[in-house]
């Protein structure tokens, strides 16, 4: 006689079979997957060679500084060390550093990575870090969580912050003393990092991927992963977002905004300008062969070429009003330093004033061509104008502007360029004036070095030199008080203004944008009209979480997080369908067997 017992015995033996074929995800957790897509190839891995937009990214997700730039303003902000005090001199700065620091591989970070990552600076001349340590300083580790640091000059390095990674020693000095050529082209890959993320894959031109930290000393990130997917197309870009194979789209152009303005479930991010389009001149000296157009060395010629670029219609027809006419080399974001200088200082939109100065400068077109010519070489006024064409807009304004020179007797010849063609141009100096791109740091010192007269064949575009400009940088370099320095910083970029190295075409918004039905809780950096991701502070990144699933049978608007391969979010409904069932028909065939069972003992 078949019992209860055993019907049930081999009903339950049967529903366990069946779960341990079925897939058995409940068991694993869920991995959350924050998923960017941006036009900007990462290039590097090796935080002392970074250039592009995506390789500042990635390394702001993996590296700490010392002290760290604040979420709200940029103003320095505890990081690995949680308070930096400066002697009445300023000659010395202790830092105390967070005890329990790890690197991502478990090993202790202490003050002697940060003593070694700051000599490994100095002594290889990492010109991206340099600027910030003034005075030929020193280094002290009296124990791992102390660092003094010693300057033979006061110093107000601390409080910029230092925009300067802190590296493992570990790994790192296998390579000190090598050449610093073959340092910066190291792969620096796996990582090994201090942040909330390390880098964890990447296919070349393809995409990259950042896993969680577990080790960071921070709070704990709302992602498991990060994972970049490389655009060349923003249409395509645009079209992921809205489909949802994308949550965050980045390094937008202005030409995709319209596509988007309005879109359901999507909101754009205009940034506060970060950078600026630049108009470079070139004053020779680089190579012996380098022979730039000997009339750019002429003010008056550089001030004619500044009055006949209409910087509005660059705005308007470039950037489709996303971005702010150009004045000064200290960009808005920096909102302490920057000087918008005063309408009655302004070089203005004029070309027929453009024209006249020319004129009088001897300038004149002596065969009718419609050329001017030089009054001291006799040589035609053509230049030659390499234009970079990944930087956003350049291309659209070199084109305005080969007219608005044409309109006062300029040739120009554009030539449109690669990044990694416009890196081999510069030091060669075989151009005239190039159209490129600059950005810099919160504190204006790294973009004033820019001009100094030393950076001829390093930062400087064309290698202006100007003893003038020297004294002033040195001077507010020595400056300890803020607000005198402030005075003195305002001073240099009216004296640049004035004297055009080059000019500062306009300010593009940088545009991002993200899907508000898949994240919130955005923290963007600096305030509200900054990045919501990347540059400068990962606290945007830590702050951004997904929205969670709507409870099933809740009477919400159902615009959780859609599931995903990757998103893990445990059994399959078809899965508890089946396991429903089976649960079902047990019970059916209990009661069945009961009653059976009871018509036997009758």
């Amino acid at each position: 006689m078949i019992t209860v017992r055993r019907v049930l015995a081999f009903g339950v033996t049967s529903l366990a079979a069946l779960l341990l074929v079925l897939p058995s995800t409940a068991s694993a957790a869920p991995t959350s997957v924050l998923r960017i897509g941006t036009t900007s190839d990462l290039d590097t891995a090796n935080p002392f060679n970074l250039s592009g937009d995506a390789g500042w990214e990635v390394a702001v997700l993996e590296y700490d500084m010392l002290v760290r730039f604040g979420s709200t303003d940029l103003s320095p902000e505890p990081s690995l060390a949680t308070a930096c005090n400066h002697s009445d001199d300023f000659r010395t700065w202790t830092c105390t550093l967070r005890s329990g620091l790890r690197w991502s591989d478990g090993t202790p970070l202490t003050s002697e990575d940060v003593a070694f990552s700051y000599r490994f600076v100095i002594k290889h001349q990492i010109s991206l870090y340099t600027a910030y340590f003034q005075g030929d300083p020193t280094f002290e580790t009296p124990d791992p969580q102390t660092l003094v640091w010693k300057a033979k000059e006061p110093t107000f390095a601390l409080s910029m912050p230092p925009w300067t990674y802190v590296v493992p020693e570990h790994v790192w000095k296998q390579h000190d003393g090598k050449k610093t050529e073959e340092i910066v082209n190291l792969p620096n890959l796996p990582t090994v990092a201090s942040g909330p993320y390390t880098l964890s894959t990447w296919q070349h031109g393809q995409s990259w991927t950042l896993v969680r930290n577990p080790y960071f000393w921070g709070p704990k990130p709302a992602f498991d992963e990060i994972s970049y997917r490389l655009y060349t197309n923003q249409d395509a870009m645009v079209l992921a977002l809205k489909n949802g194979e994308i949550d965050i789209a980045d390094n937008m152009s202005p030409a995709s905004y319209p596509a988007l303005k309005g879109a359901k479930n999507i909101v754009v991010q205009k940034v506060v300008p970060d950078r600026w389009l630049n108009l470079a001149f070139n004053f020779g000296g680089q190579t012996k062969t380098a022979r730039p157009l000997p009339a750019l060395k002429d003010l008056n010629v550089r001030r004619a070429i500044a009055m006949a670029i209409d910087k509005q219609a660059i705005v308007d027809k470039v950037y489709d009003g996303l971005a702010l006419p150009g004045d000064t080399v200290i960009r808005p974001l920096s909102k302490r330093w920057h000087l918008d200088i005063p309408a009655a200082e302004e070089i203005p939109f004029d070309p027929a004033a453009a024209n006249a100065l020319l004129e009088q400068s001897g300038y004149r077109d002596t065969n009718g061509d419609g050329v001017r010519e030089d009054p001291r070489t006799h040589k035609p006024l053509v230049i030659r104008m390499p234009v970079d064409e990944p930087t956003p807009g350049a291309v659209d304004a070199g084109r305005l502007i080969v007219g608005f020179l044409k309109a006062i007797g300029i040739t120009v010849n554009m030539q449109v360029v690669s990044d990694a063609r416009m890196g081999e141009i510069e030091p060669s100096g075989a151009f005239d004036m190039y159209i490129w791109y600059w950005s810099g740091d919160p504190d204006p010192m790294y973009q004033l070095s820019v001009f100094l007269s030393r950076e001829c064949l390093d930062l400087s575009d064309g290698c202006f030199a100007d003893k003038t400009y020297d004294a002033m940088y040195a001077k507010q370099a020595s400056t300890m008080d803020q607000t005198a320095r402030l005075a003195i910083v305002q001073e240099m970029q009216r004296y640049l203004y004035a004297r055009l190295p080059g000019i500062v075409l306009a300010y593009p918004r940088n545009l991002q944008a993200y899907r508000t039905d898949r994240l919130e809780g955005f923290s963007p950096v600096p305030g509200p009209d900054g990045y919501v991701i990347g540059n400068y502070s990962y606290a945007s990144a830590l702050a951004i979480h997904p929205i969670p699933a709507p409870v099933a049978g809740s009477t919400g608007s159902g615009a959780g997080t859609p599931a995903s391969p990757s998103a893990g979010s445990g059994l399959s409904t078809t899965t508890w369908t089946i396991i429903a069932v089976a649960v079902v028909g047990l019970l059916a065939l209990s009661r069945i067997m009961r009653r059976r069972d009871r018509d036997d003992e009758a």
